[in-house]
């Protein structure tokens, strides 16, 4: 498969990003630099999978879940989660977007979140 050709425009309201699933992918171009590469991860894979148009929200979570899964290793989140309990700096410490984060925890496997909990056992923000 080529790589598409990625375009920078302004988009309306709300829409981040999005493909036509054989060419190219257009990025709004207010994105930050942090959301920027969430967003075309995101498209990526929806381009990888040949989408176009508009998807179900099953799918898009889907998408979600494995651009969080690509982008935050476990140890990296344990670290960060574990200077503070909060997703927005969570996400600043990791170079993602808060609703990355949160769809990493989704993610986590039963291994992983015990992992996570041994981790932060001794967190300083943990009563």
């Amino acid at each position: 498969m080529r790589p598409p050709e990625i375009i920078d425009v302004a988009l309306p309201e709300g829409i981040l990003g999005y493909t036509d699933g054989v060419s190219r992918i257009w990025l709004d171009r207010e994105l930050t630099a942090v959301d920027r590469r969430v967003v075309l991860d995101h498209e990526l894979i929806h381009y990888a999978r040949g989408h176009r148009g508009h998807c179900l929200a099953v799918i898009e979570r889907g998408i979600d879940r494995q651009v969080a899964l690509g982008l935050i290793q476990l140890d990296d989140l344990g670290e960060a989660a574990a200077w503070s309990e909060h997703v927005v700096v969570i996400a600043e410490e990791l170079d993602v977007m808060p609703e990355t984060v949160i769809d990493r925890l989704h993610a986590l496997t039963p291994g992983e979140r015990a992992a996570l909990r041994a981790r932060l056992a001794d967190a300083h923000w943990v009563a």
